[in-house]
């Protein structure tokens, strides 16, 4: 032990640019001043500003520094430096700059750069600094995500995710966790699962099946995914995405004659019938009569009927002035919101229109279906006349 402490003595009193005399020794510390990046980044090139300081009682001898290739950070040619010529006085300053390259698989948190300091003779001493190296927690994302558009009630259907890692550096231990806590979507045998490891430039996939509840309503239901990951330095990292799980499947929305009083030019109503046919639900529906040269609406054009579940249907009436004296197209608009959004359907709805004629060839003209009643009115009135003159002469 003796021995170890006697060659360290004489090690620190023949370092030429650190000691000049017994009894005064020039002391330079090193500091950090800033970096570029802050923090650095793996896989990149970083510089870093070092101020150097005298703080013995003697000159500091022609002190040279050069970094020493140690993991993460490998020196550049500019990483070789000499504070100043001739030396450095006591109290004195100097600030440097020295370049290096970050490893992309440099660890999450404090590094140590080394670097030697150099004096006249042949001796030296490594300084280790602590530096902070970052890897970019956002690099893991969701590349893609497969997913039917639409998913009705008491149905399953897959779900595919594919995580890319954007760093230089790998992740570990990562887990992929669907949140489907108080909603009608369950995920069938596990909602977790895991890769061991991801590295830059190799995608991995994912997949769950998903389980609608059967008395699930038609709504839209964000589904919350979680990642859970590790870096090299064990550092717990964590990313949440959020989807959306559209249940009840599209609606489909038609528009037919419900009834019609109209069967030739004139005034009349007109009773539509507005049915969803699809498997959704369209919500905040409301029906709009656009005028043409054909007709006029008389009454009001738009009418708002509300919700239309799936196989449900509801009516609108409408007072029109008929010009036309052929087919009456009646353009109608319907506009509602699914899980996608706002929609808007435009539908063309005809009615056929007659003439006097074949109102009397088809049995549809009002006046023919009276006749028959003023015939028997007529009757009974002129028998009635007939049976009082009768009786009068009798008198």
């Amino acid at each position: 032990m003796k021995h170890k402490l006697t060659i360290l003595a004489i090690l620190f009193a023949s370092f030429t640019g650190l000691t000049m005399a017994q009894g005064a020794s020039s002391n330079l510390e090193m500091e950090v001043m800033h970096t570029e990046p802050v923090p650095l980044q793996a896989g990149e090139y970083a510089d870093i500003w070092i101020r150097v300081t005298n703080t013995g009682n003697a000159e500091a001898q022609n002190p040279e520094f050069e970094v020493v290739d140690n993991f993460p950070f490998t020196p550049t040619d500019k990483s070789n430096f000499q504070v100043a010529k001739g030396g450095l006085n006591t109290g004195e300053k100097r600030d440097i700059r020295v370049q290096v390259k970050v490893d992309e698989n440099a660890v999450f948190g404090n590094n140590t750069l080394k670097i030697r300091k150099t004096g006249d003779g042949e001796n030296y001493i490594e300084e280790q600094i602590p530096l902070e190296v970052r890897t970019d927690d956002r690099s893991l994302i969701v590349d893609s995500l497969e997913f039917p558009e639409n998913v009705e009630a008491g149905s399953s259907a897959n779900m595919t995710l594919t995580l890319d890692n954007l760093a230089n550096s790998n992740f570990r231990n990562i887990d992929v966790s669907l949140n489907t806590e108080e909603s009608p979507i369950a995920t069938r045998e596990t909602s977790r699962k895991r890769i061991s490891s991801l590295g830059s430039e190799n995608p991995e996939t994912v997949g769950f099946t998903i389980d609608i509840d059967e008395d699930a309503e038609n709504q839209l239901i964000d589904l919350p995914i979680t990642i859970d990951y590790q870096d090299q330095a064990g550092n717990e990292l964590s990313v949440t995405e959020t989807t959306g799980v559209n249940i009840g499947g599209e609606p489909n929305i038609d528009v037919a004659v419900e009834s019609s009083d109209i069967r030739t030019p004139g005034r009349g109503t007109m009773t539509l019938r507005i049915i969803n046919k699809g498997e959704g639900e369209a919500r905040f529906t409301e029906i709009d009569l656009e005028e043409s040269n054909d007709f006029e609406v008389l009454s009001e054009d738009s009418i708002y009927l509300g919700s239309m579940i799936a196989d449900d249907f509801q009516t609108a009436e409408f007072d029109l002035y008929v010009n036309s004296d052929e087919t009456l197209e009646l353009p109608v608009t319907v506009n509602y919101r699914n899980g996608e959004g706002d929609q808007t359907k435009q539908i063309t709805v005809e009615r056929e229109l007659y003439t006097d004629s074949e109102l009397n060839q088809y049995g549809l003209n009002q006046s023919n279906s009276t006749l028959p009643l003023i015939l028997i009115l007529l009757g009974l009135v002129a028998g009635g006349i007939y049976y009082w003159k009768r009786k009068k002469r009798e008198e």
